[in-house]
C-alpha cells in the first residue's frame, strides 16, 4: 500500500505514517519500495541487539526524580539492572531509609555511603552476573515490608505494557510491585514500540514512570489512558509521570 492509502485507510498524517513505516521497516516486518510498503515474508521481527547504556548526563536526572519520590523512614527495593543500582549515592541523604538490593552491582556502593539499614536478598545469580533472581528471591520479598520499588524497563509499548529485558526480570518485577506502595519504573527509551514480548509487565502495575528525555505524543497517549499524567518537577530533560496527584510529603 501507498503511504497516502494508508493514511486515508487510518485517518491520520502521512507524517505519522512514514513513521510507523519507519519502525516496521527497523523491524524487518515490511520493506519499503517507490513509496510503497509491502509486508515481508514470515511477518517475524527481527532480534533486538542489546540497548547500550544511558550516558550519565541523561540517567542522572532520572535518579534524581526517582530519589525524591522516596521518603523518610521507609523500605527501598532497588531492582535489577545498571540504572536502579545508580539511585544508591542519592539515597544517603534520606533519614531512616532501610534499602534493599536484589542487585549484587550495588552492595558496594550501598556499603560505602548508606548509614540506614541494607539488606541484600537471596536467590540464584542471573544470566548478567548481578542479579538476584528466582524462587527463592521471589519467597524473600514476601517477608519484607516493602514501600517503594525502583525497577528498569527497555521501553513501552503500544498496548500499554513495559518491556523487560528477562522473563527472570518480568517474574520479578511482578512479585515487587505487588509488594511496594509506590512502584516506579526507570524507561530507557521514549519512543513507543508495537513489540510484544514475553517479558513484560502491565504499566498499570505502576505508580510512577520516568524516562530520559519527554516521551512522544503516542507514547503520552498510552501513559494517559493508564491515569498517568507529567508530574510537576522538573530536573534537565527527564520527564516523570505519576499516577499520584501531588508529590508525597516527607515523613515527619
Amino acid at each position: 500500500m501507498r503511504v497516502d492509502e494508508l493514511s486515508e485507510a487510518l485517518a491520520v498524517s502521512a507524517v505519522t505514517i512514514r513513521a510507523d513505516l519507519n519502525y516496521l521497516e527497523e523491524q524487518g516486518l515490511i520493506v519499503r519500495s517507490f513509496g510503497k510498503a509491502i509486508a515481508a515474508k514470515g511477518v517475524h521481527a527481527r532480534e533486538r541487539a542489546p540497548t547500550a547504556s544511558l550516558a550519565k548526563a541523561q540517567a542522572l536526572p532520572m535518579l534524581r526524580l526517582a530519589s525524591r519520590v522516596v521518603e523518610a523512614d521507609q523500605t527501598l527495593l532497588v531492582g535489577h539492572g545498571e540504572l536502579p543500582a545508580q539511585i544508591v549515592p542519592l539515597l544517603a541523604e534520606i533519614p531512616g531509609l532501610t534499602v534493599v538490593l536484589a542487585s549484587l552491582d550495588a552492595v558496594p556502593l550501598a556499603r560505602l555511603l548508606l548509614d540506614g539499614r541494607v539488606h541484600v536478598l537471596g536467590g540464584e545469580i542471573g544470566a548478567d552476573a548481578s542479579s538476584l533472581e528466582g524462587s527463592l528471591a521471589l519467597r524473600s520479598l514476601e517477608f519484607i515490608p516493602l514501600t517503594h520499588f525502583v525497577m528498569q524497563a527497555e521501553m513501552l509499548s503500544s498496548d500499554g505494557n513495559l518491556l523487560l529485558r528477562s522473563k527472570p526480570a518480568e517474574r520479578f518485577c511482578t512479585a515487587a510491585s505487588h509488594r511496594a506502595a509506590r512502584r516506579i519504573a526507570l524507561v530507557e527509551r521514549t519512543s513507543l514500540s508495537l513489540e510484544k514480548r514475553p517479558s513484560e509487565i502491565p504499566l498499570s502495575l505502576l505508580t510512577d514512570a520516568i524516562f530520559p528525555t519527554p516521551p512522544s505524543a503516542s507514547a503520552r497517549e498510552v501513559l494517559a489512558a493508564q491515569g498517568f499524567h507529567l508530574a510537576g518537577e522538573e530536573e534537565g530533560a527527564a520527564a516523570h509521570f505519576s499516577r499520584f496527584h501531588t508529590q508525597p510529603e516527607p515523613a515527619s
